[in-house]
């Protein structure tokens, strides 16, 4: 069987590692998560070779884009596999025989945290601090073994402790992440359960000093009868006025209408770069896996 290290930005239990056990189920191949606990160094973990693939979250349903993965994609390239969404269940973790009523200190990742915003703003005199990782706040809960103090995590990871779970979907609405499948696996891994949905492409757009040529580049994408499957503005961090979009259409980048289209937005932009082309995911409900 082949071997397939896979590189999260968190820990075990994290929603990143049960993407990837979505994503490769099915697949004939033994999986080694490599837990990274930042962005920067789970794309180092692939460009050094200590892992062949990643699974990166690039936006959620309900807290939007994950800006630093998109920046990464830029100045970091990894060719793109795949994705899916996996539906977040968030759920509040404390010690075994904790109570809601006991606690006044919640940790978890940023995004999390904005996730379940309106179950914290129900939470008064508790104290929120953003940590590393959803799963990475489970591990301090436990060396800290306070009954006040409690974690924003998965299911898996409080299964995975042995840690209580006190409330279960914290979050209102239809909540999901989608997750890009990074870098080239290695030969002999064979096919996913995902589907194999029709292609999509990516590409992150520099727009110079204004935003005021978005208009012309989606003029340009209706002209290829391409359909635009999300475009957001986002500042660029560090160049005065300057925004970068992160625009998607229905086709392959190889293809005749995709590059045509892209050669001619290329004179409307300071830069085109083009992340990848890849099939459309599917949306996946999480397992709790056994360790």
């Amino acid at each position: 069987m082949t071997s397939l290290a896979v590189a999260i930005q968190g820990e075990l239990g994290s929603n990143s590692e049960l993407a990837v056990r979505e994503y490769y189920d099915g697949a004939t191949v033994d999986l080694t998560i490599v837990p990274c606990r930042t962005f920067d160094e789970l794309f180092d973990a692939v460009h050094e070779g200590r892992a062949h693939t990643a699974m990166a979250p690039l936006e959620n349903s309900l807290a939007g884009s994950i800006h630093d993965v998109w920046r990464l994609l830029v100045e970091r390239h990894l060719p793109v596999c795949g994705e899916l969404r996996l539906r977040i269940a968030h759920c509040l973790i404390g010690l075994p025989g904790s109570d809601l009523t006991q606690i006044r200190r919640v940790r978890s990742h940023p995004q999390a945290l904005a996730q379940c915003q309106q179950f914290l703003q129900g939470l008064p005199d508790v104290e929120i601090e953003a940590v590393y990782d959803t799963a990475g706040a489970v591990q301090m809960l436990i060396a800290e073994g306070d009954r006040q103090e409690a974690a924003i995590a998965s299911a898996q990871a409080a299964a995975d402790h042995e840690m209580e779970v006190i409330a279960r979907d914290l979050c209102e609405g239809e909540n999901f992440t989608r997750f890009l499948a990074l870098g080239k696996a290695p030969e002999g891994v064979g096919q996913t359960r995902m589907p194999a949905g029709e292609l999509k492409t990516t590409l992150v757009l520099q727009m110079g000093s204004t935003a005021s040529g978005l208009s012309s580049v989606l003029g340009e994408l209706a002209r290829q009868d391409l359909v635009v499957l999300k475009v957001e503005t986002h500042k660029h961090a560090g160049l005065p006025w300057s925004y970068d979009v992160y625009l998607e259409f229905s086709g392959d980048v190889d293809s005749t209408s995709p590059r045509a289209a892209i050669d001619r937005v290329g004179s409307l932009v300071e830069a085109v770069h083009v992340i990848g082309s890849y099939p459309s995911g599917a949306d996946v409900e999480p397992r709790l896996h056994q360790r």
